[in-house]
């Protein structure tokens, strides 16, 4: 194989890579679009909406085990540290929301621009190699 072949072979091969990153972009950006519009808040990555209902046990972790008082009685939250608990739940959703669409945002925009320079940069040479 000759230099100028495997150059060749090289520039259109990356500009192959590239119009694919420009797809997965063009693809987050449409999500992004779709979950800030239809949504009335952005989902979050891995809970359903009203998780927070459930608290303490959100996650459907293990459940610990009740703490017994001296009486030999199974002690139980009081209302104002569930209360406490759902607050705390309902915070971090916000947070997890919010970085959510942070991060979708980041790579629609990141994979789309890697993906529109590399191509702007390599096709032109694929182009210039095969012709001449």
């Amino acid at each position: 194989m000759s230099g100028k072949l495997i150059a060749t072979v090289y520039f259109y091969v990356i500009s192959a890579g590239s119009l694919i990153l420009i797809v997965i972009g063009i693809f987050n950006i449409v999500n992004f679009i779709i979950n800030s519009t239809q949504y009335d808040k952005y989902p979050t990555r891995y809970s359903m909406p009203g998780d927070c209902e459930g608290v303490p046990y959100k996650y459907g972790g293990p459940v610990p085990a009740a703490t017994v008082d001296l009486r030999g009685i199974p002690a139980t939250p009081s209302a104002e540290e569930l209360e406490k608990q759902k607050r705390a739940c309902i915070k971090q959703d916000e947070l997890d929301r919010k970085q959510h669409k942070i991060d979708d945002m980041k790579n629609a925009i990141t994979f789309t621009l890697v993906g529109a320079v590399l191509f702007l940069i390599h096709f032109p040479l694929a182009r210039k190699q095969s012709r001449g």
